[in-house]
């Protein structure tokens, strides 16, 4: 039986969260929160180290966002600090903001982690003082990766704190199959999908015309997005025909290079715009009369963008790594292997010529019943019934 929003506290500990500096970091973790608060109340803590000394050692900063309570902890950790020094700031600043969520809101009932393995730690903590249960969302690629931990008592750690959890949920299957090849064994593992922010959900289906209009979004890190192989794919394109054009939104790490290797390839503004970043609204208007999203990475979780292009009624071509191929099938979107940018040039070229058809509105309507706050809101929530049932 689902609890009355005013009697289920729950506490998110997120290990990534808007910040004051930052406005990225952890969005499907605070869209996740906003979902749940539709049935639950949720209070989130934040640490955010900082390594410049201010006017003071921890600064607690509290906002109220869509009925969710954020405590955000600024702690000042000196990068000459030893991994122990900073270890006992980080958790002393959380409890500081634990103390501050309990002061404002009462007791929490239940305490969700969001990315390991400190958090989990903490949580484990409260389970043993006060008998509260947790469960663990995890996000992190680093699972995928052949060497996800640093040394063995990390790895032991991880591995006692997700077997003391009620539950592991990830955003993909694939992500909990690498889980748990890296040795950390539940008999609980779900999936609960990213959300996508309701300013995504209003926009009309928009139709280009005669020329394709094609999208790409990412943090521009090349080793994992794999923007300079797209480019290869631009390049290609624009030397056989004029009627496409690609916007590549986003900055990061490599932005400045892929944008001198574009020159280098000699493609056209006409074929190629670099947008930088757009957020929120920008974003959602720039995706919304866009043809299609294009993915070319070689790696991935199980991107946010993707759920956002559905909702738009944006089909979607990418790669088919991590979890992307849970969500993507032939009826809205289609998938090729890493690296291979023939496969991709020829995606490409039937959907420009009309070999390749899409039915937006069809799209659109499945995405708002998949990842609507609605939706992912309530499954988190059923989950958290049977914990607490």
């Amino acid at each position: 039986m689902l609890l009355e929003k005013s009697k289920r506290h729950i506490l998110f500990l997120a290990r990534w969260y808007p910040n004051r500096y930052d406005s990225m970091p952890g969005l499907f973790i605070q869209r996740h929160a906003e979902a749940v608060a539709l049935r639950s109340d949720v209070s989130v803590v934040y640490v955010h180290p900082v390594s410049v000394k201010g006017n003071y050692t921890y600064e607690v900063e509290t906002g109220n966002l869509s009925g969710v309570l954020v405590v955000r902890v600024y702690c000042f950790i000196p990068e000459s600090a030893n991994r122990f020094t900073k270890l006992i700031r980080f958790f002393k600043a959380l409890n500081l903001g634990v103390k501050e969520v309990v002061g404002r809101r009462g007791k929490f009932q239940l305490i969700h982690v969001h990315v390991l393995t400190r958090m989990g730690l903490a949580a484990l903590y409260y389970k043993w003082k006060y008998q509260t249960p947790y469960l663990i969302t995890e996000h992190w690629t680093r699972y995928l990766s052949n060497v996800p931990f640093k040394g063995s008592v990390h790895k032991w750690l991880t591995q006692w704190v997700v077997k003391e959890s009620y539950m592991v949920t990830t955003v993909s299957e694939d992500l909990s199959r690498a889980m748990m090849n890296q040795g950390l064994k539940h008999h609980k593992y779900r999936v609960i999908r990213n959300v996508v922010a309701p300013f995504f959900y209003d926009y009309p289906i928009s139709f280009t015309g005669n020329k394709k209009e094609f999208i790409h979004v990412s943090c521009f890190t090349d080793k994992q997005k794999n923007i300079s192989g797209l480019l290869r794919v631009i390049a290609r394109l624009s030397e056989v025909r004029n009627d496409f054009h690609f916007s590549l939104v986003g900055e990061g790490e490599d932005l400045e290079k892929m944008k001198e290797y574009a020159q280098e390839l000699n493609i056209s503004g006409e074929h190629l715009t670099f947008t930088g970043l757009l957020q929120r609204k920008s974003l959602a208007s720039k995706m919304s009369k866009a043809d299609a999203l294009v993915l070319f990475s070689n790696y991935e979780n199980m991107p946010v963008v993707i759920n956002e292009s559905f909702v738009l009624g944006v089909p979607v071509f990418s790669t088919r790594v991590g979890g992307i191929a849970e969500i993507i099938n032939t009826h809205n979107g289609r998938l090729v292997e890493k690296g291979d940018e023939t496969a991709l040039f020829n995606q490409l070229t039937d959907f420009i010529e009309g070999r390749i058809v899409f039915d937006k509105a069809s799209i659109k309507k499945e995405a708002l019943n998949a990842f609507s706050y609605e939706t992912v809101g309530a499954r988190i929530n059923s989950f958290y019934d049977q914990i607490l049932d």
